[in-house]
């Protein structure tokens, strides 16, 4: 093994930082193109969130003087009733091909620490096309909980069923632009909650009807658009689109012109009938025309159900990988 020089991180190293994560990114953009163009704005971005990362704190790996790479965790926080630290996506990168090396040496040094800290819980956002660096990741006890991914704005495929089916789905799906029609979502909305508590997603949501109305008028509040599937009377689907802020998630699109499926739930009944791509190809016709560029979503890699409908009509460019840490140690 190459041997590197570990140090604590300095502000004053952010710009050399930014070199190496500009670096993965624009490598990450190769495998999935429809990351937002490095352009001067989306550099600037990046590199202000990369200087925040580096007046927090972190490590740093060195060899003949120069940067190699850095990992810097961010403040600590409860996830899933643990202490938790997150090494953002922009918190941490390493020169090409030294991947294997480095990865798992930044990685128990901020580990140590963060151990020494009381956080137990680690998190780490890194790019799906970094092969190396996910191949590190996992054997050092990784495993992804969250992925972010992207699609064009072209047509969904809809299925092999008869063109006549498509077109009746399609039909079924209304755009809804009232404030009482929002408040008739809440009860799937609360069944949506629910359902994350199921094995093997384990996520606690507040199920309750009044905490679903609470949300849906944030949506609507803040412009985001709702498009339902019904049979008769039944409401069996729904979808809401919305301009992706870049806050909690998606943090890499801030900024750019990038819309965001805020959420989505298909009862289990109706499932696997094309009734998600129907409202899917209603909601991509709603963004393309508003002028968004492409289209994220953000999903738990354990709902096997959801995620197997992502990872069919989008492509992935990040992950949010965890490890627990014994506290007993």
């Amino acid at each position: 093994m190459t041997r590197f020089h570990l140090s604590p991180t300095e502000p004053s190293l952010a710009a050399e930082g930014f070199g190496l994560l500009r670096d993965a990114y624009l490598r990450a953009r190769v495998a999935n193109p429809l990351l937002p163009a490095l352009d001067a704005d989306q550099e600037a971005r990046l590199q202000r969130r990369v200087e925040r990362a580096f007046a927090y704190g972190g490590i740093a790996a060195w060899r003949g003087g120069s940067l190699r790479g850095f990992m810097i965790a961010g403040p600590s926080f409860e996830f899933r009733g643990l202490v938790a630290s997150l090494v953002p996506e922009f918190g941490h990168a390493v020169a090409a091909g030294e991947e294997a090396d480095l990865v798992g040496l930044l990685y128990a040094a901020s580990a140590e620490q963060l151990v020494r800290e009381g956080v137990h819980l680690h998190l780490i956002g890194h790019f799906a096309a970094d092969l190396g660096t996910t191949s590190a990741l996992f054997e050092l006890g990784f495993g992804a909980v969250v992925r972010e991914q992207l699609r064009d704005l072209s047509d969904v495929a809809l299925g092999d069923e008869p063109r006549v089916a498509h077109r009746a789905q399609l039909e079924r799906v209304e755009h809804v632009r009232h404030l009482d029609s929002w408040r008739d979502v809440a009860p799937l909305a609360a069944a949506h909650a629910a359902f994350y508590r199921e094995s093997p997603v384990f996520v606690r949501k507040d199920a309750a009807l009044d905490e679903a109305l609470v949300e849906l008028d944030a949506h609507r509040v803040d412009g985001d658009q709702l498009f339902v599937y019904r049979e008769g009377d039944e409401m069996l689907a729904y979808l809401i689109v919305g301009r992706c802020a870049g806050g909690s998630e998606g943090r890499l699109l801030e900024g750019t012109s990038t819309a965001q499926v805020r959420s989505a739930f298909t009862v289990p009944v109706a499932r696997r009938r094309g009734i998600g791509a129907a409202l899917l190809q209603q909601a991509t016709a709603w963004v393309r025309a508003q002028g968004f560029e492409r289209l994220f979503v953000e999903h738990e890699t354990a709902n096997l159900c959801g995620g197997a409908f992502w990872r069919r009509h989008f492509a992935p460019y990040l992950l949010f990988s965890l490890r627990y840490v014994d506290r007993t140690l």
